[in-house]
């Protein structure tokens, strides 16, 4: 991964930055989707430079940030991607920079989906049988242990397939050696790296 296009969520008081990350990754998965090969596979990567934990009211919680890289082996991958076609309708909540060349890489990281042991919907189910409510107010009533579910930042976003609801949890993780490979329509791999810096 030698080249970079880095975007930049800009701050808006009327409009949630996960509105905007919705909105962006939607996109961005569906420029993905046009690359694909028969394995469902890219040679795209992500990462979110501004990823880190903070702790709130005794808490620590992590956080996406505001910025996400892009990466490809090539500044003509990152050409053929047309990510400019694909946000913009969003060039008022997104700022997108020029390729680069990835300098100065500090380490690598791997970033991949998180997917909880313990699904939301299958704890539902199980609480409302033992509570003889609906699946629906059960769900309702567990939206506080969805930190717990998911205890990394994620985006909400909407399977294009199913029309269904999910949330993309993102786990980045830093590691000493690089590793090449492919990624998920999502940019997203738990053995492939991209460096970082």
């Amino acid at each position: 991964m030698r080249h970079y296009i880095e975007l930049t969520l800009i701050k808006d008081s009327e409009i949630s930055p996960y509105f905007i990350w919705s909105k962006l990754y939607t996109q961005l998965h569906l420029a993905f989707v046009e690359q694909k090969d028969a394995n469902e596979q890219i040679h795209y990567g992500v990462s979110f430079p501004e990823y880190k934990s903070v702790e709130v009211k005794g808490k620590q919680i992590m956080l996406l940030g505001s910025k996400l890289r892009v990466f490809a082996n090539s500044a003509d991958e990152l050409e053929k991607l047309n990510l400019d076609k694909w946000l913009e309708r969003l060039t008022d909540y997104v700022h997108i920079k020029s390729a680069k060349q990835v300098e100065h890489v500090t380490h690598f990281l791997t970033v991949n989906r998180y997917r909880s042991q313990a699904n939301a919907e299958n704890l539902a189910r199980r609480y409302a049988s033992r509570h003889n409510v609906s699946v629906e107010d059960a769900l309702k009533r567990l939206e506080g242990f969805k930190q717990k579910l998911e205890p990394y930042p994620y985006i909400q976003l909407k399977s294009l397939s199913g029309a269904r609801e999910f949330s993309l949890c993102v786990k980045q993780t830093t590691v000493e050696q690089s590793k090449a490979g492919k990624f998920s329509t999502y940019g997203l791999s738990a053995t492939s790296t991209v460096p970082h810096w």
